[in-house]
């Protein structure tokens, strides 16, 4: 398998992008997340917060505070906020679509060192030079990217089809 390794970047929860879900405009996948987050648990206060801050350091900061958090609750639901969010920021952006869509059929894998649970848990030389298997994080939000580019690709073959 041939992997896309980012970190940072336009594929980054953390990368400004403007996009609008569900009547909302948002400035970063990262804020996105954080606001859901916080209206999963029904915490309007920490969601305010989230909307009104320019900083996904501080959006992930009030994500941290969300009242009433329950783990388990959280990680039933955040992949699909996840894609949610990642799904407007790349269709709603046909610079970042094209981005997205050109890294073919590898696996998109977020090189976090610092992140074991959106990305492996290592940079992008460690992780060449480890299998992964050995990567000691999840990679959640390569895997949502990569399952979001096949979703456009069904999108795209499906449109291609009705137009025949």
């Amino acid at each position: 398998m041939k992997y896309t390794y980012f970190w940072q970047g336009p594929f980054s929860n953390w990368y400004r992008s403007n996009f609008e879900l569900d009547g909302i405009r948002f400035n970063t996948n990262e804020q996105y997340m954080m606001y859901k987050k916080a209206m999963l648990f029904n915490d309007t206060v920490t969601a305010n917060a989230v909307l009104k801050s320019n900083n996904p350091k501080e959006c992930k900061a009030l994500g941290r505070k969300v009242s009433g958090f329950d783990n388990v609750w959280w990680q039933d639901n955040c992949i699909e906020i996840v894609f949610r969010g990642a799904h407007a920021k790349f269709s709603q952006n046909k610079k970042l679509y094209n981005m997205l869509m050109n890294t073919g059929d590898t696996m998109l894998v977020e090189a976090s060192p610092f992140d074991k649970i959106w990305g492996i848990g290592l940079d992008e030389e460690q992780a060449k030079n480890t299998s992964p298997d050995d990567w000691p994080g999840t990679n959640w939000l390569g895997i949502v990217l990569t399952d979001l580019r096949e979703h456009f690709l069904t999108e795209e073959e499906i449109a291609r089809k009705q137009n025949v």
